[in-house]
């Protein structure tokens, strides 16, 4: 990295800032830049300006400073939001009073025998209780907690010290569909091979033992369709390891998300899945907004993977779902999959890699992408790219 490079683009966005009427210390760090301000610090992402710096035209420059300095101002004025009022400091009194030393130990003598004496007269009296909350008022509360957080990320900041509650982390698995000798197919963390891993709500110590050890953490194994999603892809079967609590906040932790793809390729090397997607989401809502890895087959079946968790359950869908039902295939995913035929693992590579995503081989030379913790809008972003490039893309000529 360029340090001449990073300490001008600090100077330039320190100017800027005054701008848009916030304060505070800009600094470089790699690829991030971070705002230490009032409250907790807010970071985005640089990208490759950083390197670029040196080569564009002054003008340019300054239009790059101030749009890093806006989206900082945003980021940083959606922390203050979110930061519980600052104490309120004990007024002085204007003037001291003087008391004689004599008079004012007599005086906490007093005090002192009068309180015993009331002591071993009267019961204790008992402290005012907690006020409850209900269960939905919990909710309501996590809900806006989480949307505050979520309007971060899509102001431009990183995840970085964001209150997690009303987060979940989802594990979508999906296999071909199959029916037992009875004609009945169960979708069940066993009928997928992840069960073992699971136990009680809880992963074992056989799934990952780090995780495993977070003791609010909660895991549900729950259908990978509903109803309207089962019908467009009628020949699949999905399940979906959704984790709450504990484990949210793990998926958001940079020290942690290596062990949460690990055990994302693990489940799906236990249930045999042709496709898989690991993302979070405001439990409330449907979007799926911070992705992490995606994993298919071959090259076809991850970029398949991308568009389908995380192109069709973007607020704004990525997807045209007309254009995808004019494709030949038994439902949706299987247009995908039919779409990207011609995909090989070097150009997957370069759509995902524009927007921060990497591709690499998982679990029984499966096909995996996956983005970093620090940029959580990449993978929506690479899924409007990918759904391009497969021709199913929103206002695709």
């Amino acid at each position: 990295m360029d340090d001449s490079s990073a300490r001008e683009i600090e100077a330039a966005v320190q100017e800027a800032l005054g701008l848009f009427g916030t304060s505070g210390a800009v600094s470089v760090q790699g690829r991030q830049i971070a705002l230490h301000g009032r409250g907790a610090p807010v970071v985005i992402d640089l990208e490759q300006l950083v390197e670029q710096w040196p080569l564009l035209p002054q003008d340019l420059r300054t239009r790059k400073a101030s749009d890093l300095a806006r989206r900082l101002a945003q980021a940083h004025r959606a922390v203050s939001s979110l930061a519980p009022p600052a104490p309120i400091a004990p007024v002085r009194p204007a003037r001291h009073i003087v008391i004689p030393i004599g008079a004012m130990v007599l005086a906490i003598v007093g005090v002192l025998v009068a309180v015993r004496l009331l002591r071993s007269r009267e019961a204790p009296a008992a402290l005012p209780a907690a006020p409850e909350t209900t269960a939905g008022e919990d909710a309501a509360r996590n809900a806006r907690t989480c949307e505050a957080a979520r309007k971060r990320i899509y102001s431009g900041a990183s995840m970085g010290p964001f209150e997690l509650a009303g987060w979940v982390a989802e594990l979508w698995l999906a296999t071909p569909r199959g029916f037992g000798a009875a004609g009945q197919e169960a979708v069940s963390a066993a009928s997928v091979g992840v069960g073992a891993l699971v136990a009680e709500g809880k992963l074992t110590g056989a799934a990952d033992a780090e995780l495993a050890a977070i003791a609010d953490g909660v895991v549900e194994i729950v259908p990978g369709f509903d109803e309207a999603e089962a019908g467009r892809s009628p020949s699949w079967r999905a399940v979906i390891a959704r984790f709450s609590g504990g484990y949210a906040r793990a998926y958001f932790d940079p020290a942690l998300r290596a062990r949460f793809v690990a055990l994302a390729d693990r489940m799906a090397d236990a249930a045999s899945a042709e496709l898989g997607a690991l993302y979070a989401r405001c439990a409330h809502l449907p979007y799926h907004d911070a992705g992490a890895w995606f994993r298919g087959r071959d090259p076809a079946a991850a970029a398949t993977a991308l568009v389908y968790a995380s192109g069709l359950f973007a607020e704004m869908p990525a997807v045209d779902r007309g254009a995808l039902a004019a494709l030949h295939g038994a439902g949706q995913i299987d247009a995908l999959r039919s779409a990207g035929a011609s995909l090989d693992a070097a150009a997957l590579g370069n759509l995902v890699g524009a927007h921060g995503g990497g591709i690499a081989k998982g679990g029984a030379d499966a096909v995996v992408i996956t983005f970093p913790v620090g940029g959580p809008t990449r993978a929506t972003s690479a899924s409007r790219i990918v759904a391009r490039k497969l021709q199913v893309g929103v206002g695709q000529d």
